[in-house]
């Protein structure tokens, strides 16, 4: 919706005349609507001063000395920072020839001296209407544009759910359906030890589909704008030794060996939950990408008042090409996991979101066959300072 009239202060009028006399009452008779006021006293001065002023209406005279009315209204309106600045041109030239050439010029007004301060006005008044209600069009449209090509980038990032839905997550589903009807059917001919592993399977099911599940919301909130932080003072080292030992059973059952070298660092601010989320990812990474019987490091460290963590793997690296987009959603690269995990190819992309909200940074640095390095450093930040 249209906003109402400015405050006539809020506009701004050039007068351009080479005569003090005319300026003197073309400014004494704006400044009775209280407009704010600038003055120049040639067409080339009126240059220089209207690309730094910024007018919303220019006052122009005609017969000048040196840059004539016509020329500086031609010049004014070839300079992107004036083009929509409406001209009224004021003059003594009344011919109508002089008319027509001034609206040929780019003038929107033509006002003959000498003049009457009430019509002065109400041209003056009726032309910054129009050039209000004109930069209100514009904005408007300017932000339809804007929610179009939001619509058109959230209407893009639900095909890709959908396309993530109907194939990733389908098929853990259907496994887990297979598995309860083969229960169903043939309770009494399975082992003890065949049940168990049966529901094992089925549990392992439900948590890729649960991790999946869990990335689309968290890249829709993301997408969306609306990723929160809910600060506050925590453990660093703490957190990271915890979120080893969760993902341990992973890398025990592929062999893999977690050497920690983690410094006791001092209390930092940070989301412990959306931290927990960076860390499983990046460690669970690590694992789901290197080979049986190799090593995983992780590090931490004190740096510059802030906190840096490394996690280092020996899988076969990441190619350059992928290295530019690992950060972004929905990416399928080279690299595949090691032991047949599956990945919606959001984490990265969430990793990446939390760190930046953390006012930190994260980064990969990898060669083909000698394993990948995901270092993310965080600053020190301050409570009271630091807002969501």
């Amino acid at each position: 919706m249209l906003s109402n009239q400015p405050d006539p202060d809020e506009f701004k009028i050039l007068i351009v005349d080479d005569t003090p006399a005319n300026v003197e009452v073309l400014q004494k008779t704006l400044e009775v609507e209280g407009y704010n006021i600038s003055v120049a006293l040639s067409g080339e001065k009126a240059l220089t001063i209207a690309s730094r002023f910024m007018p919303d209406l220019i006052l122009l005279d005609i017969m000048m000395e040196g840059m004539d009315g016509y020329e500086t209204c031609r010049r004014l309106k070839a300079d992107p920072q004036t083009t929509d600045a409406p001209i009224i041109f004021i003059s003594a030239r009344n011919d109508i020839q002089d008319v027509v050439e001034g609206f040929n010029q780019g003038g929107v007004d033509y006002i003959v001296k000498p003049f009457k301060s009430d019509e002065v006005l109400v041209r003056v008044r009726t032309h910054l209407q129009i050039h209000s209600l004109k930069k209100q069009r514009e904005a408007l449209i300017q932000e339809l544009e804007k929610k179009n090509r939001d619509l058109v980038s959230l209407n893009e990032l639900k095909n890709k759910f959908l396309g993530i839905a109907a194939h990733d997550i389908r098929n853990p589903l259907s496994s887990i359906k297979g598995f309860i009807e083969l229960l169903a059917l043939s309770r009494d001919t399975f082992s003890p030890k065949e049940h168990d592993e049966m529901l094992q399977l089925i549990s392992k099911s439900v948590n890729e589909v649960l991790g999946m599940v869990d990335d689309l919301l968290d890249i829709s909130v993301i997408e969306s704008g609306k990723l929160k932080l809910d600060l506050s003072l925590g453990d660093m080292a703490s957190l990271l030794k915890e979120r080893i030992q969760i993902n341990y059973g992973h890398a025990r059952g592929k062999g893999i060996s977690i050497h920690e070298d983690i410094m006791e660092v001092g209390p930092t601010v940070f989301d412990r939950n959306r931290m927990a989320q960076v860390l499983d990812n990046l460690i669970s990474n690590a694992i789901k990408y290197s080979p049986l019987e190799s090593n995983v490091f992780i590090e931490l460290r004190d740096e510059n008042g802030g906190t840096r963590i490394r996690i280092r793997d020996e899988g076969e690296g990441i190619r350059l090409e992928d290295q530019q987009q690992i950060f972004a959603g929905f990416q399928k690269l080279g690299a595949r996991p090691t032991g047949g995990e599956k990945s919606t190819g959001l984490g990265l992309a969430i990793v990446k979101s939390i760190v930046d909200s953390h006012r930190g940074r994260i980064e990969v640095q990898s060669e083909v066959g000698k394993g990948s390095t995901f270092e993310v450093a965080l600053p020190e930040l301050e409570m009271p300072d630091y807002k969501i």
